[in-house]
C-alpha cells in the first residue's frame, strides 16, 4: 500500500494486474485500474495527480520487483508491504502475514466463536418463565454490572430476571449507585430459588455460597474456581480483571446495543459516576478509623482491628472492607463497641472458608454470629469478653480476646498469645 496524502475515510486505488479483479472491484465502488504492476511507467500514470491511498496487488515472489517500481514511480510515497514474512525490505514497512491473522483475522475468528456462545446462552433461557440472576452475598459494582448486563443480553424484564443476593448491599456508594441507576436488588432465602425455572451465577461461583443448590444453569466469574462448577453453562475466565468485561463481549457478539444506564453501570459513563455520592465522614469517625488504622495488627494472614466505642456500627463494616485491602491479607475482622455491645464484621477473599462458619464458631457463644461465604458479623454484649473488656480503656483487652477466640476458629494455628485473663 502507498499511502499519499489522504483524508480520513478516504477509499483507496487499487492497482491490479488482471481485468476481472478490477471489475470486481469496481462492482463493490471501489476505483481500480488494470496493469502491469511491475512496470514504473504504469505506475506512475496511474499515480500521477492521485491523492488517498494506493492499493497495489501482486504475487509474493514479484513484491521486490514492485516496491522498486512504486519507488521509482513515486519517491516520497510511504511504502507498506504484506507478505508471508516479517524480512526487511529497503524503503518499505513490512507488516507478516502472521501480524494480519493476529490482529484481524482472529479477533473476527473469537467474535464470531462469542456469538456462538451468546446465541447458545440465550437459547437456554428462552422458554423460562422466571429467570433468578444471583449475585454474591454483598454484592460489588463488578456484580450488579454484570447482573444488569445478563438481563440485557436475556431480553429480561425486573419481574421475569429479578437480580438477587442472600445477603445484602452494605457499602453505602453501592447502594447509592443503585439508587441513582434505579436498579433493584432483591434480598432472597434458599427458600425462594424453588419459584425459579432456570438459575444463573454472576461475580459468584456456587462453592461461594453456604447455600446449596440441585441445579445452576449458568455461572459467568472472573474468580479462580474453587471447586468443580455444575452447571449447564459455564463461563470462568481468570485472566479477566471482572465478570462485567466478559458479559460486555457477549453483548458486543450478539449485536445488543449497550444502553446509557447499563454503560453507566459498567464504568463507562464517568461524568455519570461522579454522581454517585460516598457517604459523608465526620472528623470524629475520621478520628476513630484512623486510631483504629493505628492499631492494626496482622496475625497469620488476619488483619485485626478494634475501633473502641463508635457512634454510629457503619464504620464497622467499612472499615472491614478496607482491611481486606492489606498485603498479604485474607481475613479483615473489625471490631467496635456500640452502646453495651460489640459489633463484629467479618470478611474474606472468598477462596477460603466460610465466615459464617468460622465468626459463629469464634462468637456464637456470646450473643449472635453467623453470616455467609464471603462476609459475616457478631454482636455480643461487651461484659461477656470478660474482665476488664467493658472498662474505660479496655480497648486492648477487647482486641487480644477477639483476636485469640477468632485464630482459634480458624485454626490457623496456635494463636500468637494464650487467651487473656
Amino acid at each position: 500500500m502507498v499511502a499519499a496524502a489522504a483524508f480520513p475515510g478516504e477509499r483507496p486505488l487499487y492497482l491490479v494486474s488482471r481485468a476481472s479483479l478490477r471489475a470486481r472491484l469496481g462492482r463493490h465502488g471501489d476505483r481500480a485500474v488494470a496493469g502491469r504492476v511491475t512496470d514504473p511507467a504504469f505506475l506512475h500514470e496511474a499515480l500521477k495527480g492521485g491523492r488517498g491511498p494506493v492499493v497495489v496487488a501482486a504475487p509474493s515472489g514479484q513484491l521486490g520487483r514492485v516496491a522498486a517500481a512504486v519507488k521509482e514511480a513515486a519517491p516520497d510515497a510511504p511504502l507498506l508491504v504484506l507478505r508471508d514474512d516479517d524480512r526487511p525490505m529497503s524503503g518499505a514497512t513490512v507488516v507478516p502475514l502472521s501480524a494480519f491473522g493476529e490482529r484481524i483475522i482472529q479477533p473476527a475468528v473469537d467474535r464470531a466463536a462469542q456469538r456462538v456462545r451468546a446465541d447458545r446462552l440465550r437459547a437456554h433461557f428462552y422458554d423460562a418463565e422466571r429467570v433468578l440472576i444471583l449475585m454474591q452475598d454483598d454484592p460489588d459494582p463488578d456484580a450488579i454490572a454484570s447482573a444488569l448486563a445478563l438481563k440485557t443480553l436475556l431480553g429480561r424484564t425486573r419481574t421475569s430476571a429479578p437480580m438477587c443476593t442472600f445477603g445484602t448491599i452494605t457499602r453505602p456508594e453501592n447502594v447509592a449507585m443503585c439508587k441513582i441507576l434505579e436498579i433493584e436488588v432483591e434480598a432472597i432465602s434458599a427458600e425462594d430459588i424453588a419459584e425459579f425455572d432456570r438459575v444463573a451465577m454472576v461475580d459468584v461461583q456456587p462453592s461461594f455460597l453456604e447455600e446449596r443448590f440441585e441445579r445452576v444453569d449458568l455461572v459467568i466469574d472472573h474468580h479462580p474456581m474453587e471447586q468443580p462448577i455444575d452447571a449447564r453453562i459455564k463461563d470462568v475466565r481468570p485472566s479477566y480483571g471482572a465478570t462485567s468485561t466478559i458479559l460486555v463481549e457477549y453483548l458486543r457478539a450478539a449485536d445488543i446495543k449497550i444502553t446509557q444506564r447499563l454503560a453507566t453501570a459498567l464504568l463507562a459513563n464517568h461524568n455519570a459516576l461522579r454522581r454517585i455520592e460516598r457517604p459523608e465522614l465526620s472528623h470524629e469517625a475520621l478520628d476513630v478509623l484512623a486510631e483504629g488504622l493505628a492499631k492494626r495488627r496482622v496475625v497469620q494472614g488476619v488483619f485485626f482491628s478494634h475501633l473502641g466505642r463508635v457512634e454510629t456500627m457503619d464504620l464497622i463494616p467499612q472499615f472491614a472492607d478496607f482491611g481486606l485491602q492489606a498485603e498479604g491479607v485474607q481475613w479483615s475482622v473489625v471490631s467496635g463497641v456500640v452502646g453495651d455491645e460489640v459489633h463484629v464484621s467479618v470478611r474474606n477473599v472468598g477462596y477460603v472458608k466460610s465466615a459464617g462458619d468460622v465468626t459463629r464458631a469464634a462468637f456464637g457463644d456470646l450473643g449472635v454470629g453467623g453470616g455467609h461465604r464471603t462476609m459475616a458479623k457478631a454482636i455480643f454484649p461487651v461484659q461477656k469478653l470478660g474482665r476488664g473488656a467493658s472498662e474505660p480503656g479496655g480497648g486492648g483487652v477487647c482486641q487480644e480476646r477477639i483476636i485469640y477466640r477468632f485464630l482459634r476458629a480458624l485454626g490457623a494455628g496456635r494463636p500468637p498469645e494464650g487467651p487473656p485473663s
